[in-house]
Order: C-alpha cells, then structure tokens, then sequence
C-alpha cells in the first residue's frame, strides 16, 4: 500500500497534467479536422477551456512541488546560505497564506456555484467543476509549501 501512495504522490500530478493537455489537444486538432467537412462538436471549446483550466491549476502546484516555478533569484543568490533559508521560508509562508485564502475563496465559490444550480451552456457540466480546479490547485499547494517548509527546517543548510 505504501508503495502504491509513494508512486501516486511522484506521479498523479504529471499524470492528470499530461492527459488534460493530451486530450484538450485531441478535442481541439478534431474540432478543427471536423470543420472541413462542415460538421463542428458543440462542446469541444468548453471541453477544451475546463481541461486547459485544470491543467493550469495543476501545474502551478506541480512547479511548486518541483522548486521550478518561474522567480527572480539575483538578489537572493547573493545572499549567505541563512539568510537564504530566512528569505526563501518567508517566500514560502507569504505564498502559503495566499494559497489558504484561494482555497477558503474557492471553496466559497464552489458552494455558492451548486446553490444557485450554474452549468455551462454547452456541455450542461455543473460550472463548480470549472471552480473546483481553483480549490484542488490551491490545496495541492498547501502541500506543497508545507512540506518544503518542513525540509527545510528538519535539514537547514550547511
């Protein structure tokens, strides 16, 4: 069981990222080939714009999760290997208050999207499923930053 959630944890976010891109990339190449003969998928650019949006909101705590999300570091490279640590964990905790309010927001949105019943016009697909790649993403960064803030403070660096 151990190894089965090792192997999730590695790999279910470039995993779901991958198949979201990959089948948002075949609604749209087929919408497009369809269009030749004068026939058109109703839903595909719904379809297409819930995948793109999930895979986004994936992503986004995938390069957190891998260190890889885009930053400015001149400054910090310059810094003693302390202070470093101190500027990066404040980094980390301004971010992880940020993904904390996303998420109680997004839950929010969530709700109130199922109470007043919105779907989207084409695929009837209930509009919270679009709202909740916005929780999900910011639940997956909590994660994330947590667990990059406990690295750091169980192993500073030298």
């Amino acid at each position: 069981m151990k190894k089965i959630i090792t192997l999730l944890d590695r790999h279910f976010e470039p995993l779901c990222i991958v198949s979201l891109i990959t089948a948002m990339t075949a609604i749209i190449c087929a919408q497009i080939v369809l269009r030749l003969f004068s026939v058109s998928l109703s839903a595909a650019e719904e379809i297409a714009r819930f995948l793109f949006v999930w895979a986004m909101y994936l992503s986004v705590s995938y390069a957190i999760r891998g260190d890889r999300h885009i930053r400015v570091t001149i400054v910090i490279d310059k810094l003693p290997p302390t202070l470093r640590m101190l500027a990066c964990n404040c980094a980390d905790l301004i971010f992880l208050v940020y993904s904390v309010i996303v998420l109680l927001f997004g839950w929010k949105v969530i709700v109130i999207s199922l109470e007043l019943g919105q779907i989207a016009p084409a695929t009837e697909a209930p509009i919270a499923l679009l709202y909740g790649s916005i929780a999900v993403g910011a639940a997956l960064n909590i994660r994330h930053l947590l667990r990059r803030l406990h690295r750091r403070a169980v192993a500073p660096p030298p």
